[in-house]
């Protein structure tokens, strides 16, 4: 089936190629670029931790695939939906050394959203996901979503293929525009998922025997609800260049909401029936999808309206939550062959009317009027450059490889996987509507290949084309990473960790009553055993692999840079005081004092200098397992760095990027330290106006600092590689510079008309935007701190502005601090 022919109720079809203006990225496997059907397709691959070329496993496919439904240029052997658009490819799924299915944490997978959005996307396109219970995508997902619908970046993404009431991540997130698969005649496919959570924010679109490219210049026809996302994506593409076309900025959710306003879904009941959730939120209709965004408006249901993780415009739906106690099947996928077809699911006859061209859908209701969007100045019509056609090859047709089902895993995942071989449908009754398969037991934990799922793919390179791509990959100059964490280590390998433990010291157990002084061996994972052997021996920091952690998962691989200087550090040296009860001459005590300073002196030569970075590794292992009250407690760190296009493999098998560590902004956190520096500036305030506070009145500003800290790990921990993270991070691990603003924000209630000096503000939020004003080729953000009166939250607010440069790697405080009344 040819991906374009959802276009052909759409008045000028044909002419329907995309400009350069619009920017989709597509978040998959690696792509074959020099596939005829990329000649003179405008394509950059962005760094990721997959940094292999294409090759002829299943992943690659399943990249190639998806990437030429898209991209494919006219005349050649794929003919894309928006060849002329520009196009992200961002490698997630790596190949497996077996060529089976690949499976990445979704940490992986936020981590190439963001990638997308900074490099300008207005549509992602993900053809996979992870099975979730509450159809919640992991923290940092999560962010990466709610990062896209603040930006206004639509994100397109698969249902999965398990065939069961369930949902995925990311593609039951509000925010997300999911996607099912039907066959030709419009009946959604029996390995479609469906859920509570599609019936608001999906549609259908079809994704049987879709006919697309094989690495190695041949063809191939795939199956699944991978092959229909890039349908739907297309046609928000499209939907986006027709905003650009008119004059009109460009507004890629509104593309999503036209789509699901436009969709056309059959009448069904009951509409909690299974073949009726089946339906998810109807059938694509791209004509009338074009026809709402040509009308100039923004299409939202009704509902309660300012809810911006929600594509709809309205409250998040609730999610249907699996039962307690069941076990959840991951993700499995079918590839067809042209002369087979699914054997489970609905029957053409038991299926809902479909919208198809060859039966009239029942009219979709008429959305309500839509009210124009802001007009710019018209834009310059420019034809599109042209691109010439290859000359015609005669590509060979790829054979679908017949699969075995493979065990799942957790992980993120592609949505069309392999299933058991297909069986021709004559041969197996239909299943009943409400069947599902039984659940599979998951396996815990997450590895990057999955048990070998049989067979090969891939296209014949014998014959085929080679074509000229141009610029396929992109370092994007320098990216600084400005991160908060803990720190850990890791030595990769067996042979690794066996040489540290017989190079330490054996340890000593001091006797007790029931046993002598015992002599132990080293345990490599003690921080402070490391840290003393690494204090002697500090040539050995750089072979240990050290780790930024967040929630104990690491997510950079920290390397320190090139040192200028060494840091002779200050030596482990115990108190040094004169005898108790004994008198001393003047020059007894000099002698003496001489010799404590020469002692010193020669304990710290004992130590040999090292990188600061390193100095800083090792005294954050020890500092993090210290008293929280203790002065060498260390809560947090922060990291400024270069992330680099390099990555390691841990011991655990997890793949993280690498960073360089740069020594200027390398800083350990002390909460309480920093909780008492502003309890001070409070107890001045208390002190001039003598206001007593007793120690209930004090804890109640120690909540509101350390929340303060808690919202910025917490509520807002991110990888620290977008200049509004890097700026939201420098705010809080330098939380120093800070300190008096949150102490008289606290004290906002002397400054805000009408308000009881007497009590306390509290922290409101914090926000992060770029700035209005900034320095020549800088990168300037504003973080907003805002109080407000718990007593009465009618009150006025109280905020305090900041402005940091963050276009070096560490970032810099511009201009002073700016205090107002009110919101942001």
């Amino acid at each position: 089936m040819d991906v374009r022919s959802v276009l052909r109720a759409v008045p000028g079809e044909a002419g329907l190629l995309g400009t350069p203006a619009v920017r989709v990225a597509v978040l998959d496997g690696p792509v074959d670029f020099a596939h005829p059907c990329f000649a003179g397709a405008d394509l950059t691959r962005l760094p990721t931790l997959v940094p292999d070329a294409a090759g002829a496993g299943l992943m690659s496919l399943h990249g190639t695939h998806v990437a030429s439904l898209l991209f494919g240029q006219p005349g050649s052997p794929v003919a894309g939906l928006v060849p002329r658009c520009r196009g992200f490819v961002v490698p997630v799924f790596r190949e497996s050394p077996d060529g089976g299915v690949s499976r990445v944490p979704q940490l992986d997978l936020a981590r190439a959203v963001e990638q997308a959005v900074e490099a300008g996307a207005h549509v992602i396109n993900i053809s996979g996901g992870e099975r979730s219970a509450d159809g919640r995508a992991e923290a940092m997902l999560e962010r990466a979503l709610r990062r896209c619908a603040e930006k206004g970046v639509l994100v397109v993404a698969a249902v999965g293929n398990d065939g069961c009431d369930c949902l995925q991540a990311p593609a039951a997130t509000p925010s997300v525009l999911a996607v099912g698969a039907t066959d030709a005649t419009g009946a959604p496919l029996d390995i479609n998922n469906w859920g509570p959570a599609y019936r608001s924010n999906g549609v259908l679109a079809p994704g049987r025997d879709i006919e697309g490219a094989a690495p190695g210049g041949g063809l191939a026809s795939l199956t699944g609800s991978s092959f229909a996302t890039p349908a739907v994506t297309g046609v928000a593409a499209l939907l986006v260049a027709q905003q650009i076309a008119e004059g009109r900025e460009p507004d890629p959710l509104a593309a999503g909401r036209a789509i699901l306003a436009s969709a056309s879904r059959a009448p069904c009941a009951p509409d909690d029936a299974p073949r009726c959730r089946r339906l998810l939120g109807g059938h694509l209709a791209a004509a009338r999808a074009f026809d709402l965004i040509r009308e100039g408006g923004s299409v939202v249901p009704d509902g309660v309206r300012g809810e911006p993780v929600s594509l709809i415009g309205g409250p998040p739906p609730t999610t249907h939550a699996e039962p307690k106690g069941r076990a959840i099947a991951m993700d499995t996928n079918a590839v067809h062959a042209h002369t087979g077809e699914a054997t489970e699911g609905l029957s053409a006859a038991a299926a809902p009317p479909p919208a198809t061209p060859d039966t009239a859908p029942a009219p979709p209701p008429q959305p309500p009027a839509l009210p124009p969007l802001p007009q710019t100045a018209p834009a310059t019509a420019q034809a599109p450059a042209a691109v010439p056609e290859p000359v015609p090859q005669a590509p060979q047709q790829v054979a679908p490889p017949v699969f075995q089902q493979a065990a799942p895993q957790a992980g993120v995942q592609p949505a069309a996987q392999p299933t058991a071989p297909p069986v021709p449908q004559a041969d197996v009754p239909h299943a009943p509507p409400a069947a599902q398969p039984a659940p599979v037991p998951v396996e815990q934990g997450v590895r990057p290949s999955c048990p070998d799922c049989g067979g090969t793919c891939g296209g014949n390179a014998s014959g085929g084309t080679s074509a000229s791509m141009g610029a396929v990959a992109n370092s994007n100059g320098r990216q600084f990473v400005f991160a908060i964490g803990t720190i850990g280590f890791d030595y990769r390998t067996e042979a690794r960790r066996d040489s540290f433990r017989q190079q330490m010291p054996e340890v000593f157990i001091p006797a007790t009553a029931e046993h002598p002084e015992q002599e132990a061996a080293p345990n490599v994972y003690d921080p402070r055993q490391l840290h003393d052997y690494l204090a002697k021996n500090p040539w050995a920091c750089d072979k240990v692999t050290w780790t930024l952690n967040m929630d104990s998962t690491p997510i950079y691989a920290l390397e320190a840079e090139t040192p200028v200087g060494m840091d002779w550090t200050q030596a482990i040296i115990t108190d040094r005081k004169a005898p108790p009860d004994t008198v001393r001459s003047a020059a007894d005590k000099a002698v003496s004092e001489q010799g404590d300073r020469l002692a010193s002196i020669l304990e710290t030569l004992s130590y040999p200098p090292v990188s600061t970075v390193y100095r800083t590794f090792r005294d954050a292992i020890v500092g993090q397992i210290e008293d929280r009250q203790s002065p060498g407690y260390v809560s947090r760190v922060s990291v400024p760095g270069v992330l680099t296009d390099r990555t390691v493999r841990l011991f655990s098998g997890q793949v993280v990027p690498v960073v360089e560590v740069k020594s200027r902004g390398l800083y350990t956190w002390n909460e309480h330290i920093f909780v008492e520096a502003v309890m001070a500036q409070l107890k001045k305030d208390f002190d001039r106006r003598k206001v007593s506070v007793d120690g209930a009145q004090q804890a109640d500003p120690a909540k509101t600092i350390r929340a303060f800290l808690d919202k910025v790990y917490w509520q807002f921990r991110n990888l620290g590689q977008t200049s509004a993270d890097r700026a939201m991070n420098y705010a809080g691990t330098n939380a120093f510079d800070v300190s008096r603003e949150m102490a008289e924000g606290m004290l906002a209630a002397n400054q805000v008309p009408g308000a009881n000096a007497e009590h306390l503000y509290s922290l409101d939020t914090i926000t992060v935007s770029k700035s209005p004003f900034c320095r020549p080729g800088s990168d300037c953000q504003d973080v907003v701190i805002t109080f407000f009166d718990p007593e009465n939250d009618r009150r006025a607010n109280l905020s305090f502005l900041f402005t940091y440069d963050v276009s070096d790697e560490l970032p810099v405080s511009l201009a002073p601090v700016h205090k107002f009344i009110g919101g942001f």
